[in-house]
């Protein structure tokens, strides 16, 4: 196997040295992966569309370029190659997009900078182009199913789940569940033996790690080594299975496939504050066992299922939802109507890929090139969302997320009215403090040109403070603070007093009367935003009983000066502590008796209701088609619907009671839905076996992969919904198979005729994912925090550009289990980047996996296993046991076997020899250098 991925890679590398030398586009010959031509179909085929193939076309082949074919990338036009594989930003497509070179493309004028930055990234990635190597062709769009070809009809996953019966195999004694009979089947008819049975402990540790994400303890091991039942594995099972470890486990998996983050990522990365909520339902959703098409149902359209009592919210469904309401989100996105739609976009693109196995937004703008999905099917979806909330507010200039409480409606009304009050009275203090600051200022803004050159002789020519004050008839406190706000300081940079300081002895006083016009003008518009304001408020409070609109923020960019002078602790500006010198007395007595009423309201306060990331039904949408994904170009009505591939010759239009999304929700949970039971099994036997049955898990459409075990998917499909969509029987009924018990190796013929083991004549050997190595090494040395649920994220909103409050908790820094640490999109841990996590921001039903010497270097380097290895060392030195016995026992808890023989002496000669040659460590060191090149080594990183 090793030496065929070797050929591949150096086949690979001989390419790319190629096409790096010719300067050749590079479009892969090798198959472009489901992410790539997700990339393509969404991000780059609608700008060349839009913005390129007027020009560039097969009729009008202007400078001899056709843009709407691979083939004008690869061989170029009239000024040669359009991208470099040598050197990718240097391509000729991206000078003339970027408006750097002579020549400046689309004519018409620049390109966003979203879409620069996605054809750069398309170049960067090899400037694959989906189906080049295969010609695709797009079929006519049809009106209706009847309009689709034969061949698109009868794709295989568009087909009914049948009900295969499991096939006769010679080899009757290997099989111990219908699945080995459809895998020995397919071995047979080659003519291949499966791989032997696994080692008892190899078994162990893979069962544990699958079902816990956790590697199993020295009693485990003893207690399964001791038992010598046939049921023995199958007690491991379900002891594994009602453990609360397993819903953290394969509540991450899942997490993976609903793209969960903490923040929305995108521009100002705002903290999703009850995320976690969500989070916590999907583990205890896994450990209740929680039938698969509820679950579908309740994250779809939990909010509009009842609950547990009549009268009362459906807590868990509304929680459910977070499926839809935690995806990205560009909440300062300026152009609101693209806003929305992106995000439409985005729950559509992760119902569609984590139910159906579709990828569905690539028909945004036009039909799938591939698969018969429509760009009207994609919009009667689209209607489906667009008329659901999922913001509370969405036409601010950042727009607010939307927070569902789950207390009833009465509760949290009464909850509200009491803030509403404390709110009125806090605005009321705000109101008057503001009248008396602009009094002040009122009275102040006519002697600013005074302060100003009074403050000039202060800090320049180093004149007494008091005499000065005193000479021009000026406050001596506010003279202070001019003196000190003016007076140039190394760093602090105004520009807008460069005036000032610039200005000769001469200009003193008529600058200054200049910047005091200006002030009174920016006071004057300032107290009429102001007076604005107030108006709104009283009348919302009043009338509406609403929470007060923000308070006006002032824009320093538009008067620099003004902004420092006014606010702040500028020289205008009053402080807490000058109010009671400067605030007329019957406005501080009415100041301090509204601040002892909202301390009393704030300590009668009802407690605060338990909130939710979430959506909820909104304002029926009426969708239309958007003619090439644009807004601005409305086509025809697209009611909503699902795709019509899958719903057949009904042309019967749902006809839902709101927005759509239960009658979404009952139809994918349809017991003899052709997709969502297959999408399931096939997901779950990935994770068991390494492998899903269908490779490409989000995508079983033409650009996917074909089923290696088709009878075997249908009969697993089947079987899952008879067992009532049980996830916890599904993971019975394969980790009691001799196909799950095979060991990894097998013998050569064997690997030589299944080279990619798509007959899976062997077990897949598998890296542990990075949430293994983290919490497997916390629960080597037993520092591991077995705490569930709740938050360790604080906080609303978003954060300074620059703050370290927008970083991710440090993953080597906290205890708990990888799944408990908060997730800020704009910034995910190194750790977890650094063992491909993935990005938390689009559905990922399979983590890709790369091998990079920073992976090794962090094994030998890295402070947090240094502190395992402490800890480990500790623990073993405190027994009394001999070295040899010390030795077991670190090989059990670390790798999970017992060692060799060679590997007994071979380790105790390493401590000895440790100790012998660094004579100034002691014993401990030895140990701990020992514990570490175990915990580094494959064996502990790689589960057979």
């Amino acid at each position: 196997m090793r030496s065929v991925q070797a050929q591949w890679v150096r086949a690979v590398v001989r390419v790319g040295s190629i096409l790096a030398a010719t300067g050749a586009l590079c479009v892969p010959a090798l198959p472009q992966t489901s992410g790539q031509v997700e990339f393509f179909e969404k991000r780059i085929r609608p700008v060349l569309a839009a913005n390129c193939q007027a020009c560039h076309n097969a009729k009008v082949k202007t400078a001899a370029l056709d843009l709407s074919t691979a083939e004008s990338f690869i061989h170029g036009g009239q000024s040669g190659a359009l991208v470099s594989a040598g050197n990718p930003e240097e391509s000729r497509l991206l000078k003339v997009i970027s408006y750097d070179d002579r020549l400046k493309m689309p004519p018409t004028g620049k390109l966003k900078p979203e879409e620069i930055a996605d054809l750069t990234a398309w170049v960067k990635m090899g400037a694959p182009w989906p189906g080049a190597a295969l010609v695709a062709k797009s079929a006519p769009a049809p009106d209706s199913f009847k309009g689709f070809t034969e061949e698109q009809k009868n794709f295989w996953a568009f087909q009914p789940v049948s009900d295969p019966k499991p096939p006769k195999v010679a080899n009757a004694a290997w099989v111990k569940s219908p699945v080995d009979q459809f895998i020995l089947a397919r071995l047979e008819e080659k003519g291949l033996q499966p791989a032997p049975p696994a080692d008892k402990l190899v078994l162990l540790r893979r069962a544990t790690f699958d079902l816990t994400g956790l590697p199993p303890t020295e009693q485990e091991i003893r207690d399964f080594l001791a038992d010598n039942s046939p049921d023995a594995f199958a007690k491991v099972v379900d002891r594994l299975l009602t453990s609360p470890r397993y819903g953290e486990r394969w509540g991450r998996h899942w997490l993976d496939v609903a793209r969960y983050a903490d923040s929305t990522g995108n521009d100002e990365d705002h903290r999703y504050p009850y995320a976690w909520r969500y989070r916590d339902y999907v583990i205890a959703a896994f450990n209740n066992d929680l039938p698969f098409d509820q679950f579908m149902r309740e994250q779809i359209a939990g909010d509009l299922l009842p609950g547990k009592t009549p009268g009362e919210p459906n807590r868990r469904g509304i929680v459910a939802t977070g499926f839809l309401a935690l995806g990205a989100k560009a909440l300062a996105q300026q152009d609101k109507k693209k806003m929305l739609y992106d995000v439409y976009d985005e729950q559509v693109d992760v119902t569609s890929k984590a139910f159906l196995g579709l990828t569905l937004s690539c028909a945004r703008c036009h039909d799938h090139k591939f698969d018969p999905l429509l760009t009207k099917d994609y919009y009667s979806m689209i209607s489906i969302f667009a008329s659901t909330r999922s913001f509370r507010e969405d036409d601010t200039h950042v727009s607010k997320l939307l927070f569902r409480p789950l207390v009833a409606k009465e509760e949290y009304e009464r909850y509200q009215a009491h803030q509403d009050t404390v709110n009125r009275k806090k605005m009321e203090i705000e109101d008057l403090q503001d009248e008396e600051v602009a009094k002040y200022n009122a009275r102040m803004s006519p002697r600013l040109a005074d302060y100003m050159v009074a403050a000039r002789k202060v800090y320049g020519d180093k004149a007494p403070l008091a005499g000065t004050a005193m000479a021009a008839g000026l406050d001596e406190k506010v003279l202070r603070k001019w003196a000190e706000y003016l007076e140039p300081k190394a760093g602090v940079i105004r520009i807008y007093l460069d005036e000032w300081h610039n200005a000769a002895p001469e200009q003193f006083a008529s600058v200054a009367a200049g910047y005091q016009t200006r002030f009174q003008q920016s006071l004057e518009g300032w107290n009429v935003t102001l007076g604005k304001w107030r108006t709104r408020v009283r009348r919302m409070l009043k009338d509406m009983n609403m929470p007060p609109p923000e308070k006006p923020k002032f824009d320093a960019a538009k008067d620099g000066f003004f902004a420092g002078v006014y606010f702040g602790n500028g020289p205008f500006a009053i402080g807490a502590k000058e109010q009671e010198a400067i605030f007329a007395p019957e406005t501080l007595a009415a100041i301090a008796r509204l601040k002892q009423e909202m301390e009393g309201l704030k300590k009668s306060a009802p407690p605060e209701p338990d909130m939710a990331c979430a959506v909820e039904e909104g304002k029926i949408v009426n969708q239309k088609v958007f003619i090439r994904g644009d807004y601005n170009s409305p086509g025809e009505d697209a009611p909503k619907d699902f795709p019509k591939i899958l719903t057949g010759e009904s042309d019967a239009v749902p006809q839902p009671k709101g927005s759509g999304r239960l009658e979404l929700a009952e139809w994918l949970a349809q017991p003899d839905h052709p997709l969502s039971s297959r999408v399931m099994v096939n997901r779950i036997w990935q994770w068991h076996f390494g492998e899903g049955l269908v490779r490409t898990p989000d995508n079983f459409g033409k650009m996917g992969d074909r089923p290696t075990h088709p009878e075997l998917l249908n009969y697993l499909a089947r079987q899952f919904v008879k067992d009532g969509w049980s996830v916890k029987r599904m993971h019975r009924a394969m980790m009691l198979s001799s196909a799950y018990q095979m060991s990894s190796e097998a013998p050569e013929a064997s690997i030589a005729a299944d080279p990619e083991n798509q007959l899976y004549s062997r077990f897949f050997r598998r890296r542990l994912s990075i949430e293994e190595i983290r919490d497997g090494m916390l629960a080597l040395d037993s520092t591991l925090d077995l705490t569930m649920g709740g938050t360790l994220q604080t906080g609303f909103g978003t954060d300074r550009e620059n703050s370290n409050d927008r970083l991710s908790l440090d993953p080597e820094k906290i205890l708990r289990r990888t799944v408990y640490l908060p997730l800020r999109r704009a910034n995910l841990p190194t750790l977890l980047n650094l063992f491909d996590f993935g990005d938390a921001t689009t559905p990922g039903g399979k983590r890709g996996q790369t091998n990079v010497a920073p992976q090794a270097l962090f094994m030998m380097n890295s402070e947090f296993l240094t502190e395992r290895t402490n800890n480990l060392t500790r623990s073993l030195l405190g027994r009394e046991l001999s070295d040899a016995q010390r030795l077991e026992s670190a090989y059990l808890r670390i790798l999970n076997r017992k060692p060799a023989g060679g590997e007994v002496d071979a380790g105790l000669t390493y401590i000895a020899g440790f100790t012998s040659k660094f004579r100034d460590q002691d014993r401990e060191a030895a140990w701990q250098s020992f514990c570490r090149i175990l915990m580094a080594s494959n064996d502990f990183i790689y589960v057979d």
